[in-house]
């Protein structure tokens, strides 16, 4: 069977998760979410963001493909920002092909310790393969 496939240059497209509520304080722990890829995606950035920013030390979010992180440097967001892009650490992708119907979970590894942050979502950019 022949299916028809996106050029290279597609234009990008994300997925955007929410892992949590808008304000109930985030808590550590592992698969906190659990998706299935709705279709063949091929990753080219990952992103986070909280409506209540941590403070005291960063957020950090790991992003598995069954039992393996797709990181091979965690998701994170510095203390008293909103958004994982001025992070002083970027997140390095190691796996970036993700298939069809795979099962994706989201831990949350680190949180504020201070505050904790609130409103977590994370988002898969890159390109249906």
């Amino acid at each position: 069977m022949s299916y028809w496939r996106l050029p290279a240059d597609a234009p990008l497209q994300a997925i955007a998760i929410a892992c949590s509520d808008e304000s109930t304080a985030l808590t550590t722990g592992a698969a906190k979410v659990t998706f299935r890829m709705p279709y063949a995606f091929t990753l080219t950035d990952v992103r986070a963001s909280v409506t209540t920013a941590p403070t005291g030390a960063a957020l950090t979010v790991d992003i598995n493909d069954g039992e393996s992180s797709i990181l091979s440097t965690k998701l994170t967001i510095d203390a008293t920002e909103k958004t994982s892009a001025t992070a002083a650490s970027a997140a390095v992708i190691s796996a970036a092909s993700l298939a069809d119907d795979a099962e994706i979970t989201i831990d949350i590894d680190q949180i504020g310790s201070e505050v904790a942050g609130a409103g977590l979502k994370v988002y898969l950019i890159g390109r249906p393969s």
